[in-house]
């Protein structure tokens, strides 16, 4: 079995487990999944097997013609075909974590942040110290800001990047990564809920004025109705992220960086990034510092998992430049 079908078979793996706790899970919790989300899952696969389509006839129309434009033409297609490939496996995973994160965040068990900030201070960490020394300098603040939001961008870079050149094994490996890593993150969400630093410590205004209004607190609207016990409707659309312990942007560091490691005069300005990028977890993303050590962790595990799997000797795999999933 090549390494591409070892990634998407642990992939499928990955959203066949989180789908079938969420369908155990959903009779004995007041969570409950909105029917409009059948649209819009309707709407998703309709879209990618309409792009399949249309981008594998022009894949067959311009194949053996070797024109400037002709071949130009092939090479987008071929890029378009590997970054539906990669629709294709993580829109199922994306919809049934979906569904897992707000079962996990949607339990009774105790907030922790008392403990996460016990072992900050054990540490030697004050987090609100921390706060008012990075919202000293604007400068300071307005990079963590950037950095902290552009790990969205990082990741859409990252894939067309792999898919420009060919590489759906790479681009695959990082996503099922992330995929792994999602999967050890909810179910430590549903183990060990947290609320976040701002929420926990409550910092005022003027001690992160040059951070986001929201800072840390995009989340809290909807984790205090998912813990309320009351009746919650997920909607896939309008989803927000729960997951503060551990911290899912620092594993994303971790992740990219390891993604880029083939290219050495990028990997070391990358790395840089990356860690500017988990600093700024702490006053824009409102973790505790242990939560940054735990996504470093998990993350850490993630890569490990994956390159287990990738370490069973297989013949070599067949490129995926312009071929559809099922071919390979």
């Amino acid at each position: 079995m090549g390494s591409i079908r070892r990634l998407v078979c642990l992939s499928l793996s990955l959203t066949a487990l989180i789908a079938a706790a969420s369908f155990v899970w959903l009779p004995h919790s007041k969570v409950y999944i909105d029917p409009s989300n059948a649209w819009l899952v309707t709407k998703a696969f309709c879209v990618v097997a309409g792009l399949y389509g249309v981008v594998g006839l022009v894949a067959r129309r311009v194949r053996g013609d070797e024109t400037g434009p002709a071949r130009l033409i092939g090479r987008l297609a071929g890029m378009a075909l590997t970054l539906l490939n990669l629709c294709a496996i993580t829109i199922p995973f994306g919809c049934a974590f979906g569904v897992f994160i707000c079962l996990a965040s949607a339990n009774g068990r105790p907030l922790i942040d008392g403990d996460l900030a016990a072992i900050d201070l054990a540490l030697g960490f004050d987090w609100p110290s921390f706060l008012a020394l990075t919202n000293r300098n604007p400068t300071i603040s307005a990079i963590l800001v950037a950095t902290y939001h552009s790990a969205g961008y990082q990741m859409l870079a990252l894939a067309l990047v792999h898919a420009s050149m060919g590489r759906l094994d790479r681009l695959l490996e990082f996503s099922v990564a992330c995929a792994v890593c999602l999967t050890i993150t909810g179910t430590i969400v549903a183990l060990f809920p947290a609320e976040g630093a701002y929420a926990y410590f409550k910092p005022t205004a003027e001690t992160f004025s040059n951070f986001t209004t929201d800072a840390g607190m995009w989340h809290y609207p909807t984790l205090l109705k998912l813990r309320s016990g009351e009746p919650f409707a997920i909607v896939l659309s309008e989803a927000q992220p729960l997951v503060t312990f551990p911290s899912f942007h620092s594993s994303i560091g971790v992740l990219v960086a390891y993604s880029v490691r083939w290219w050495r005069f990028v990997f070391w300005p990358v790395v840089l990034l990356e860690a500017v990028m988990i600093v700024s977890t702490i006053p824009e993303g409102g973790h505790h510092l242990i939560d940054l050590i735990a996504g470093i962790v998990v993350a850490a595990v993630s890569i490990f998992v994956v390159r287990s799997v990738l370490a069973t000797r297989s013949a070599p795999a067949v490129p995926m430049t312009s071929r559809p999933l099922s071919n390979s």
